[in-house]
């Protein structure tokens, strides 16, 4: 069997999620070990390495609360006992999957909530990639893929804009940090789903019929189908390809 991530030591944050779970498990079928890192959903992430494990791959779990001012620096003081440190002092491939959402007018945006979007969407991302780039540089090769959002394109709806803020710095961090990393080996790119099928969700309904008017396919975004970016991205065939934002998003951002 062709295992091209084998011997890659990945981290996936948010890996309890819809999507996160569904790229975890497919960096595991490519052959990388993959740390599974959730917050409060441990049940969930315990399923996910439970069925990569039941196909022959290998992941563990770890825990951390990004939402919090310390937490990376909690989750980066993890990464070294990883896979009984078998890994130490590296980190081949780290997805920045891990966000959280509010929708709220500017005018009722508290300050709290700007600082929990910002806090995990923005300065999380910053800190574990800073992290990323210190281990991967030493070997002169690595994969960041940032999960933004269509969003980062456009507040659609009302109620989105400091949404939209945070996932707008991941465009151009992603941008950045390609110029920063490019000459060590290292490629930064930014995939932007557009509204994922959750599972169980409804299929339709007023505000689902709604929503998938917005893609040109007319049907909500599959977990696998951004899951297979994240595959390729991290693949050797996409080293040419630097400082992307690639959406996936059915043709939503179009």
């Amino acid at each position: 069997m062709d295992l091209p991530l084998k011997d890659k030591f990945a981290l996936v944050t948010g890996a309890s999620g819809t999507i996160g779970s569904a790229i975890a498990k497919r960096l595991a079928e490519e052959g990388a070990s993959v740390l599974v890192h959730f917050h409060a959903s441990h049940e969930e992430a315990d399923n996910v390495v439970q069925i990569i494990r039941s196909k022959g791959g290998l992941a563990e779990l770890v825990s951390a609360d990004l939402a919090e001012r310390n937490g990376p620096s909690n989750l980066i003081d993890q990464l070294d006992l990883a896979f009984n440190g078998r890994f130490a002092g590296r980190l081949d491939i780290l997805v920045n999957n891990a966000g959280t959402l509010a929708m709220d007018s500017i005018v009722d945006t508290t300050d709290e909530s700007f600082d929990r979007l910002f806090n995990v969407n923005v300065r999380a991302l910053f800190q574990l990639s800073r992290e990323a780039a210190r281990r991967m540089s030493k070997q002169n090769w690595g994969r960041i893929i940032n999960i933004g959002s269509v969003f980062g394109q456009a507040a659609y709806f009302p109620g989105l804009s400091t949404y939209s803020g945070t996932k707008f710095a991941v465009q151009g961090l992603t941008r950045g940090w390609s110029r920063d990393l490019g000459e060590m080996g290292i490629t930064v790119n930014n995939i932007q789903p557009a509204v994922i099928q959750a599972d169980p969700a409804p299929d339709s309904g007023a505000i689902v019929d709604a929503m998938k008017t917005y893609t040109s396919i007319k049907r909500f975004g599959k977990p696998e189908e951004v899951a297979e970016a994240v595959a390729f991205l991290v693949s050797t065939k996409s080293g040419f390809i630097n400082g992307a934002n690639l959406n996936v998003d059915g043709g939503w951002g179009s």
